[in-house]
């Protein structure tokens, strides 16, 4: 059974925690349908913008506003969203056939507004970070990196209703791909009417998905209703939904009594949860890492961060994960991490567990000298304030004192502050849980490349960026992807120590909400409510 497939199932087994599709009919679906939902949003959205939109704000409200070409199932797999498609016998002509849809003032959606889409998303002048998602078709990375016009973007309208994309080379995931947020539509002729204001207010987002911008108070909440010109449009059960930005009321409160319809729970509420009518659902999508920074002159040595790593008294470290409620990390890529197709990366057979080593005294003294340093420079380690993560710091602190003759020193702060200087590389070694931005191994795996925006450990190596870069495009093979984590494991750009589960939770009478990993990943958004029901 596929992975995403399998977990969602056994929610949906365990007193119907998620129902997946609703197998519904007649007045018990009309009696579920057309209800206003409720959800947080941690922040404002930056800019409404599929082609440059990176915040998870934006990302959220955006898979509800637009819809692309494809859109992936709860196994992870491509199937027709606003086109059905075909692809020529080499692999390398596909061919997308649009379904009759309009945009929320009423003008058809056509092939043009996909072409200009794309054409923006790759357009040097555009800035956009999300660029590199499309560098399967031909001539994409060209135009991106200024070598080619854009007349040479492998990307055209044959008339209204047929879209055509040629690819640099064969990719059997292509179709999984075209479901991220840059393949989706910008109807030039709006665009050009914002005089540069595209995505930043109500008046300036033109809808194609199965939601529209209703009401947009910045900094306050967003509101989107059901699109009458949404060609399946009958699907969706929600009539609106609200999203109030950075609501800190009680949460379990707000969703035993239905005024908030899911939310992520602090580790802190979960057991509190636990005795309220909700619905718990568990999220294997976090490591907490021993983060180093490699911007630091002794942690940018391969052999210091070996060192680090190989001194940890791994047996000590690992019988006390089950305090925390955690797992001991496997490798670079969490638990609920898949390959193209929806299907579980880890497996027992590519189990990656460091040990400690007798030799790490010896390649610390190799690395410093490489570094030109004549010893260890006093360093900072970070951690949160609860009881747990201070524990295990101290832990990690005394097998460097012992092992390596190192004296460091522990600095415990609040989880956000924590967590926002990791982000902003504001400390030298850090304990700090952390997500991939994406569902896949090759995401996780890419958080460790140089052009990476969310690089936390500051890490470069040519030789990697290269062997990421060949995985990068075309299809990704497992061998491929244990080479890659193989590969962080040797460099040790920072070290894996447990896998933590996040839960998100839900009222009791909600029905057809389907929560994903990652923050949703090409899914575009960690809450899924199309089929969403519940009772009047």
């Amino acid at each position: 059974m596929k992975h995403m497939g399998k977990r969602l199932g056994t929610c949906l087994a365990a007193a119907a925690m998620l129902a997946m599709a609703l197998l519904l009919s007649g007045c018990h679906k009309d009696s579920l349908a057309d209800k206003a939902f409720r959800f947080r949003l941690p922040a404002d959205p930056q800019q409404l913008d599929p082609q440059v939109s990176t915040d998870r704000s934006s990302m959220t409200v955006t898979a509800a506003l637009f819809e692309g070409l494809t859109r992936l199932d709860d196994e992870g797999r491509a199937v027709a969203a606003a086109a059905d498609w075909t692809v020529s016998a080499d692999g390398l002509t596909y061919t997308f056939t649009l379904k009759e849809s309009k945009w929320n003032n009423g003008e058809p959606v056509t092939a043009a507004d996909f072409v200009f889409g794309i054409r923006r998303a790759v357009q040097p002048s555009t800035r956009s970070t999300l660029a590199v998602q499309l560098y399967d078709i031909a001539g994409a990375e060209a135009v991106n990196t200024g070598q080619a016009d854009i007349s040479a973007l492998g990307v055209r309208a044959q008339d209204d209703r047929t879209l055509v994309i040629t690819l640099q080379k064969p990719n059997a995931a292509f179709p999984e791909k075209v479901a991220a947020t840059p393949f989706l539509p910008c109807n030039e002729a709006f665009f050009e009417s914002t005089g540069g204001r595209y995505g930043m207010e109500k008046d300036y987002v033109l809808c194609n998905g199965p939601f529209y911008l209703k009401r947009w108070s910045h900094g306050e909440y967003l509101v989107i209703e059901k699109q009458e010109g949404y060609h399946d449009r009958d699907s969706i059960l929600p009539a609106a939904v609200r999203y109030v930005i950075g609501d800190t009321s009680d949460l379990i409160t707000s969703l035993s009594e239905g005024n908030l319809d899911a939310a992520e729970l602090p580790p802190e509420l979960v057991d509190a949860a636990r005795k309220e009518p909700l619905q718990l659902v568990p999220l294997q999508d976090t490591i907490r890492y021993i983060f180093l920074n490699n911007s630091e002159k002794a942690l940018a040595q391969t052999e210091v961060r070996q060192a680090l790593c190989g001194a940890l008294e791994w047996d000590t470290l690992r019988q006390l994960s089950a305090a925390g409620g955690l797992t001991p990390a496997e490798g670079f890529a969490a638990p609920d991490a898949v390959v193209a197709g929806g299907e579980n990366y880890r497996t027992p057979d590519n189990i990656r567990v460091p040990a400690t080593d007798s030799g790490a005294k010896k390649r610390l003294s190799e690395g410093l000298e490489a570094a030109g340093l004549t010893k260890m420079p006093a360093m900072t380690v970070l951690c949160a304030d609860d009881e747990f993560s201070q524990t295990v710091t101290r832990y990690i602190l005394q097998s460097w004192q012992r092992n390596l003759s190192l004296y460091f020193t522990m600095q415990a702060v609040p989880e956000a502050e924590l967590e926002t200087r990791v982000r902003v590389g504001n400390y030298q070694i850090a304990l700090c849980p952390a997500q991939a931005g994406g569902l896949t191994a090759l995401e996780a795996f890419g958080e460790f490349s140089s052009g990476s925006s969310s690089n936390l450990a500051r890490f470069s190596d040519s030789g990697y960026d290269a062997l990421y870069a060949a995985a990068r495009i075309g299809s990704v093979t497992r061998e491929a992807l244990d080479g890659l984590e193989q590969k962080l494991m040797e460099l040790c750009p920072s070290i894996p120590l447990y896998f933590q589960t996040r839960y998100f939770a839900l009222p009791e009478a909600v029905s057809g909400m389907v929560i994903r990993p990652f923050g949703g990943g090409a899914f575009g958004s960690a809450v899924d409510f199309r089929a969403a029901g519940k009772p009047d």
